[in-house]
């Protein structure tokens, strides 16, 4: 068997159950990184590029995030966001790319069109002279930035944020049937790695604008999404508030006084019990609970005669 090189360490499996060769070029990626800065944009990517190759090809993972990362710094401290696209598109479909750089492009440019700190998918207000172009731009990375999170299970709370963020830029602009369509392609309820509660605001957002779109049909099929047990836990008032008044939109659509009285009693149990504890605090908030039950008793008088 040959002697490994000497700046090589052993790391996982490969072929013919040898050890797979892992170097170490952590000491030329912090030099050459450095030097990248200095370098007008296209003689920094050319340098980065070949050193992302050596990393990848050489299984240095930590040098090759690096790489990635100051890859895309570099587009960015130059304004240049069709180098950005360009260069995001090719570093994530590189052969045998590693998870962990693909993770780390997309952590590293999601503060540029998102609130991250926040909510993590509110798109970041434009700050360009050109507001059109700066939209464009913000649209088409947060689209590139999508289509790489797909089919990615590891990227998967990352993709549905992305996509609301989408959703938010095409309604902002008066898109709503494409806004709702794109939200529509994801399919949350089965992702693992998102709270329970940020599941329920997607299929929410979801319902809004399908509503918003008068596709009724699409709108109570969502609906159906949703456990109603789960909105009766602790926590979920606001939610289970705004999912009643949406289905409400619905069934009043669909001209049911009886199932509109249930969503507006749902409405008035849930907002009754919030109200009283805003009393306990000192606050003072009876006009919803007020105006449910209102409503309630209206549609019970209106609705037709049954065994319910």
């Amino acid at each position: 068997m040959p002697q490994a090189s000497t700046e090589a360490t052993s790391s996982g499996a490969a072929s013919g159950g040898q050890l797979e060769e892992r170097i170490d070029l952590s000491t030329e990626t912090t030099q050459k990184i450095a030097q990248a800065s200095s370098l007008p944009l296209a003689d920094a990517l050319a340098l980065l590029s070949a050193l992302e190759k050596r990393c990848r090809v050489g299984n240095d993972t930590p040098s090759l995030v690096k790489v990635c990362e100051a890859s895309l710094d570099v587009c960015h401290g130059a304004g240049d966001y069709e180098a950005l696209v360009s260069t995001l598109k090719t570093l994530s479909t590189r052969r045998s790319q590693k998870s962990k750089a693909i993770a780390a492009l997309v952590t590293k440019c999601l503060p540029w069109v998102v609130d991250a700190d926040g909510d993590g998918f509110t798109p970041l207000p434009t700050t360009s002279n050109n507001k059109e172009e700066a939209a464009t731009n913000q649209e088409t990375l947060v689209t590139e930035l999508r289509n790489i999170t797909d089919g990615k299970m590891y990227l998967e709370a990352e993709r549905a944020r992305l996509t609301r963020s989408l959703a938010i830029l095409k309604e902002s602009s008066g898109d709503i049937a494409t806004a709702a369509n794109v939200l529509q392609d994801v399919h949350v309820e089965t992702y693992g790695s998102i709270s329970k509660r940020e599941k329920i605001e997607f299929i929410l957002e979801q319902m809004r604008l399908t509503l918003l779109k008068r596709d009724y049909v699409r709108a109570y099929i969502v609906s159906n999404k949703v456990k109603r047990s789960m909105l009766d836990e602790e926590g979920m008032s606001e939610l289970k508030i705004k999912f009643y008044v949406l289905l409400s939109q619905y069934h009043s659509q669909q001209k049911d006084a009886l199932e509109l009285a249930r969503c507006f009693h749902a409405i008035y149990s849930t907002a009754s019990s919030t109200a009283a504890a805003a009393a306990a605090d000192g606050s003072d908030d009876n006009n919803k609970w007020k105006e449910s039950l209102t409503n309630t008793v209206v549609f019970l008088c209106l609705s037709e005669y049954s065994n319910e």
